[in-house]
C-alpha cells in the first residue's frame, strides 16, 4: 500500500506520518435533521443520514454497507442497501471482522452509483481498486470510513455473550453500540427481554476486548482515522470540550478529506438535511487524537520487531521512524495481555468484565485516567 503515492493522487500532497489526523480539508461536528436516525445511530447516526439523503437525492443507487444475518443475528455480514429501510436497518457500529467488501461483486453486475462505508484497511484495498479496475472503480461515488483503533475477531462477542450466561439460540439481536449514548453491548432476547451486558463505559470495554480478540493485521495497521476515505466518521465526545461544544450531544465527528466529501456535506446542509459546525482542525478531540497516537505508536513498534525478524509486514512505502520510549512501553504493556488470549484466559478476563467486580476496576481506572491521561479540553 503505497501511502505517498496515494497521497499524491487522491490530496496533491505529501503523505506525513506524524500528522495523527491524516489530510484533513475541513473538520466538523454534526447530525441529521431527522432525530429518529439521529437517535438510532452509534454517535450521532451521520452515516445513516447521509447515506439516506444521497439516496433521496438519485445521488447513488446504494450503498454497501453492514447488517447482521436475519438467520443468525448475532453475525454480521455485509450487504449492498438499495432502501432507505436497508440502511436503517444497518445503523450503528459493529466491531467485528466482516468480509463486507466480497459484495462488490454484485456491483459489477449493476448500473448506477454506490457508497461504501469502510474501515481504514478495506479503503486501503479500495483505492487501489478505483486504480486497477477503472470500470468498477468508477461505480463508487463515495467511500464514507471510520475511524478504527482495532476491530475483533468474529468470537470475541460471541464469547461476551456466552461469559453473561446467555445461549446464542436465543438471541434474537445483538448490538455493539444499543441502549443508548454512548451504548454498548446488547442483548435483545426471542421471549422479549432486553439485556445490556455491562454497566461500564463502552470505550473502555472495548480497550479490553481489542486486546484479547484483535484480528492480528490490526496490530499492525497504522491508520487510525480512514485517512483515504472521502469523509471519515467517530465519535463526538462532548465532556472532552467547554463552552459551546460541550453542549453538543449525539452528534458525529467527521473528517473531510476530498472534494467530493465536502459537496456532499455542504449540500446535505443547505438542503436541510443536516446541522453542521466547522470545527477548527487544531479543536480535533484529544480523545480521537490519543487513541491515533496509541495505535500508530504501537503497531509502528511492533512492524520494526516484525520486519527485523524478517517476518512479513505490510509494504507502506514509508521509512518508519524509531518509536518512542513512550510507544514502546505502550507496546508493550498492550501485549501483557497477549497472555490471556488463550481460551482459559478470556473466559476468566470476561468473567470479571461482565461482572459487579468489573465495574468496580473500572471506577478505579478511571480514577487513573483522570489523574494521568491526559484528556483536556479544548
Amino acid at each position: 500500500m503505497n501511502f505517498p503515492e496515494l497521497s499524491r493522487t487522491l490530496f496533491n500532497t505529501d503523505y506525513d506520518q506524524h500528522d495523527l489526523q491524516g489530510y484533513t480539508e475541513n473538520l466538523y461536528i454534526a447530525h441529521p435533521e431527522d432525530n429518529d436516525v439521529r437517535f438510532s445511530g452509534a454517535s450521532g447516526g451521520m452515516v445513516t443520514g447521509l447515506l439516506l439523503y444521497l439516496l433521496e437525492k438519485k445521488e447513488i443507487d446504494g450503498a454497501l454497507v453492514v447488517d447482521y444475518d436475519s438467520d443468525q443475528p448475532y453475525l454480521t455480514k455485509g450487504i449492498l442497501a438499495t432502501t432507505p429501510d436497508d440502511i436503517k436497518q444497518a445503523a450503528q457500529s459493529k466491531y467485528c471482522v466482516t468480509p463486507s467488501m466480497e459484495v462488490l461483486r454484485e456491483l459489477r453486475k449493476k448500473k448506477g452509483k454506490y457508497a461504501v462505508v469502510a474501515l481504514p484497511c478495506q479503503i486501503h484495498g479500495l483505492r487501489k481498486l478505483q486504480q486497477t479496475d477503472p470500470g468498477l472503480g468508477k461505480k463508487i461515488g463515495y467511500i464514507f470510513g471510520l475511524y478504527c483503533n482495532c476491530t475483533l475477531k468474529t468470537n470475541g462477542h460471541l464469547e461476551a455473550i456466552k461469559a453473561c450466561n446467555i445461549k446464542l439460540k436465543d438471541v434474537a439481536r445483538f448490538g455493539f453500540r444499543g441502549a443508548g449514548w454512548p451504548g454498548g453491548f446488547v442483548v435483545d432476547k426471542k421471549d422479549g427481554s432486553h439485556i445490556p451486558l455491562h454497566t461500564i463505559n463502552i470505550k473502555n470495554v472495548m480497550n479490553v476486548m481489542f486486546r484479547l480478540f484483535g484480528a492480528e493485521r490490526c496490530y499492525l495497521c497504522v491508520d487510525a482515522l480512514a485517512e483515504y476515505a472521502d469523509l471519515s466518521f467517530g465519535d463526538f465526545w462532548a465532556f472532552d470540550y467547554s463552552g459551546e461544544l460541550a453542549k453538543l450531544e449525539r452528534c458525529t465527528l467527521i473528517s473531510q478529506r476530498t472534494e467530493a466529501g465536502e459537496k456532499v456535506m455542504r449540500q446535505a446542509a443547505a438542503d436541510g438535511a443536516i446541522t453542521l459546525h466547522t470545527l477548527p482542525k487544531e479543536f480535533m478531540s484529544q480523545r480521537i487524537l490519543k487513541m491515533a497516537q496509541g495505535k500508530k505508536g504501537r503497531n509502528r513498534v511492533r512492524f520494526l520487531r516484525m520486519q527485523s525478524k524478517r517476518k512479513p509486514v505490510p509494504e507502506y512505502h514509508v521509512s518508519m521512524d524509531e518509536p518512542t520510549s513512550r510507544a514502546k512501553r505502550s507496546e508493550f504493556l498492550y501485549r501483557c495481555w497477549f497472555l490471556f488470549r488463550g481460551k482459559m484466559g478470556r473466559t476468566f478476563i470476561l468473567k470479571i468484565l461482565f461482572s459487579p467486580l468489573g465495574d468496580v476496576l473500572d471506577m478505579v481506572n478511571e480514577k487513573r485516567k483522570k489523574l494521568f491521561g491526559g484528556y483536556s479540553s479544548n
